[in-house]
């Protein structure tokens, strides 16, 4: 039996996009016969907290909880990610007082607290988790990112028990993706985050990451590494969540689209293609599309959403089980992620619910293909307005139509539910139980199929 040391720095209580994943190890590794112990920070320093998923971490499992110093969400967010003077967003002198004031701040933060403000965690989780190998026996620690700090802490781990079996989890691919689209770093910090990187890639025994583009991307930068250190572990649904799933008719004609998560200001994420398109449309088609945004609203997204003339509502951040039942009555899914190498958590969210998906994500990409592997939506170039345009009126169109129906392959969909994920997983690195069956199909719910 193996067992296990999951580190991570998202776990219930706290909420938001990271949560789920780390979740998900909790709830079903132990249903591969491991032995699992947790360990996460007293009080993360996240924004989003959803006590109501604290249920679903099983009984049986050890979680343990180390110390970390608090910095306020509002200074890291003008220190760590201020950086409207390189965007073009700001003019003038405006521009350079903001630069000559926030530069050596941010030079000097990204320095300090590199790679991420968590690295102040990392003293206090060293000696409780030092604690726990020992007392529990680990010999497998699944480091589950961000932040990436932790990958310290793996070498430290390492180098304290050369034993272990170290499985470093990036949810989102660091260099390539993280790094360099959302992150905006000096060069300093990219050049120090690809050797802390080349150093854990080469301490591990797996390096997991999400999609298999990224797979290849990892593969590619360290050729001298085996092919099979690097696997794939999407993200995924757990169908816990969705069993008491019903859509719901509403009473009103309108057609409401609905986008499940953070609204971002950022390249990647922001929904300021998709409102244009649907500002494009003629008047009374537009009258009758609703967009529906759940979720908290980021930067200066919320100017881009009071300024649309699309028919809009916010909810703002609501625990996942309410907004889960929200998209009981919503007609379409709305994604959001431009690189075509990632894919967006709230997708399979959207699989489970059996709702058909409207994507702004370039053809081809990794979106794009699930969509089409799965028969879940459509996907549209994010850069052509045109394109987004036509998605939407052709997908209203449809709707209007009373023989319009979503024909998913309920088999694929199956496939990235979490049970079914965390057995492959499982089974990849070595640590179920030889007699341990991946996950049954049939025992993943039967799919919805719209409102």
């Amino acid at each position: 039996m193996a067992s296990i040391l999951l580190l991570t720095y998202m776990f219930p209580p706290a909420g938001g996009i990271g949560t789920p994943r780390a979740l998900a190890y909790a709830r079903y590794l132990p249903r591969q016969g491991c032995r699992l112990s947790v360990l996460a920070p007293t009080e993360p320093a996240l924004r989003d907290r959803d006590p109501g998923l604290e249920k679903f971490v099983p009984a049986d499992i050890a979680v343990h909880r180390a110390w970390n110093p608090e910095i306020p969400m509002s200074f890291r967010d003008r220190v760590w990610r201020h950086s409207a003077f390189s965007n073009g967003n700001s003019g003038g002198a405006k521009r350079g007082a903001r630069q000559w004031m926030t530069r050596p701040l941010r030079w000097m933060a990204q320095r300090v607290l590199f790679p991420d403000p968590q690295v102040l965690w990392l003293p206090f989780a060293f000696g409780k988790a030092c604690q726990i190998i020992k007392d529990d026996a680990i010999d497998t620690v699944i480091v589950n990112m961000p932040p990436y700090s932790l990958l310290k802490l793996a070498l430290r781990l390492k180098k304290r028990f050369p034993h272990l079996k170290i499985i470093t989890d990036f949810r989102d691919e660091w260099l390539g993706y993280y790094l360099s689209q959302i992150d905006r770093p000096t060069q300093d910090k990219v050049r120090r985050a690809s050797k802390l990187e080349a150093q854990a890639v080469k301490a591990s025994t797996y390096v997991s990451t999400v999609t298999e583009t990224w797979v290849e991307r990892l593969r590619n930068r360290y050729p001298d590494e085996p092919t099979g250190k690097f696997i794939c572990t999407p993200n995924g649904y757990d169908p816990e969540l969705f069993r008491d799933f019903k859509p719901r008719l509403r009473e009103d004609k309108k057609i409401v689209v609905t986008y499940f998560g953070t609204i971002h200001d950022n390249r990647i994420y922001s929904p300021e293609n998709y409102l244009a398109a649907v500002e494009s449309l003629p008047e009374p088609i537009r009258r009758q599309i609703e967009t529906r945004f759940i979720g908290r609203i980021m930067g200066n997204a919320r100017q881009l959403l009071q300024r649309s003339k699309a028919n809009i509502k916010l909810a703002g951040f609501i625990p996942k089980e309410e907004g889960i039942k929200r998209l009981e009555e919503t007609d379409f899914a709305l994604l959001i992620a431009t690189d075509a190498s990632s894919h967006a958590g709230k997708l399979f969210d959207y699989f489970a619910c059996g709702k058909p998906i409207l994507a702004l994500s370039p053809p081809g990409g990794e979106i794009d293909r699930l969509l089409r592997s799965t028969r879940m939506g459509w996907c549209a170039d994010p850069w052509d307005l045109n394109a987004i345009r036509q998605m939407i009126l052709s997908a209203y169109l449809q709707f209007r139509q009373t023989s319009f129906a979503l024909n998913p392959d309920v088999e694929a969909v199956r496939r990235f539910s979490w049970p079914f994920i965390i057995s492959r997983f499982a089974e990849t690195v070595g640590i179920a139980r030889e007699e341990s069956p991946i996950a049954d199909l049939q025992s993943v719910l039967e799919m919805g199929v719209g409102a």
